[in-house]
Formats: structure tokens, sequence, C-alpha cells
């Protein structure tokens, strides 16, 4: 991750930010993303891979991927990303690696593997069910890095809105709100 992408999460104020690679790893993030899903300095690098979250059981206690609205469409968008990946590098031992996990232990994945589809509907909002502040909506904005295959995702609230106090609200409490 270049150190201008870096530098411009943490330039966003009241929005939860990360970069995502070709197969959904989270290589960068700010303190309010970690706030808002999990602390990401302390997860290994395989349990900051959302289509972990997404697929496999979670942890005991915890909503499987942060607890999302839209976990199903999620998680569609990502077997097709996870395939134009396979495409794009049929040798990489981390893609196919990840691919053989998801089915392994994953019937869902195993499903939506086998369809085939070639395109998902973009969500643009999503809501998180947080164990502190409660429900969060944001907007979701999602710009590409092609050079890099790579996704800067900004998650924000309008101004003065109930969503955009609890993302402050997290800012202030800090990641561990997120545990």
């Amino acid at each position: 991750v270049r150190p201008s992408i870096r530098a411009l999460l943490d330039r966003l104020p009241g929005t939860a930010g990360f970069v995502m690679s070709a197969i959904y790893e989270i290589l960068a993030w700010n303190d309010l993303a970690r706030a808002l899903m999990d602390d990401f300095d302390v997860a290994t690098p395989a349990d900051r891979n959302l289509a972990r979250h997404a697929f496999l059981p979670p942890a005991p206690g915890r909503p499987a991927l942060y607890g999302v609205s839209d976990l199903q469409d999620f998680r569609h968008g990502a077997v097709m990303q996870l395939r134009a990946a396979a495409t794009r590098y049929p040798q990489d031992p981390a893609v196919t690696g990840l691919i053989d996990e998801l089915l392994d232990g994953s019937e869902e994945f195993v499903r939506l593997w086998e369809r085939r589809d070639v395109q998902a509907a973009t969500a643009l909002r999503k809501t998180f069910r947080h164990p502190v502040v409660g429900e969060v909506t944001v907007d979701c904005d999602v710009l590409a890095i092609p050079e890099a295959d790579q996704h800067v995702v900004l998650y924000s609230a309008p101004v003065g809105s109930r969503d955009a106090e609890a993302l402050r609200l997290l800012g202030v409490l800090g990641p561990g709100a997120a545990i």
C-alpha cells in the first residue's frame, strides 16, 4: 500500500476507511475502521480477510462479517471478485489457497462458486450492528487502484445524522469498542 493512501485514510475525519486486496485482505486501515469493524492491529493476516469472515463460522459470540446488513450481497460479490482474481493470478498460492479453504469450509461459497455469475449488485449503503453503539448505517464508496489490484473502501454517514454521531462516538471510544 502506497504511503499516500495510508495518509489519506488518516486524514478522513468521520470516515472509516481501509484498503483491500483482490482477495479481500485488509492491507491498511484507519482507527475508525478498527473501531467500527475489528482491531486489525491485533488480528492475524488470515483474520483480516473479509471473505473468510463472510463465509467461515465466526468466533463464538461474534456476528458474521461484523454484523453487516448485506451479508448475502457481500458474499455474492466476493465470490465474483475471487473468481476474477483466480483468472488474473491462477498460480498464486494465496489466491488458490483461499479459494480452496472457502470451498472446503462453506457450503454457501460452493453454491455461489458453482453459479458462475458474472456481475453482482454494488452495495451503496450498509448497516453494521455494533455491540456498543447499535446499528450504524453508512454510505459505502469504493475507489479502485487498478495498478495495484486494490480498492479503497470508505464508510461515511451524512453530517448531523444519528449514524454520524455513532461514528464520532466510535472515534472517541477507539478500536476496543468493536470487541
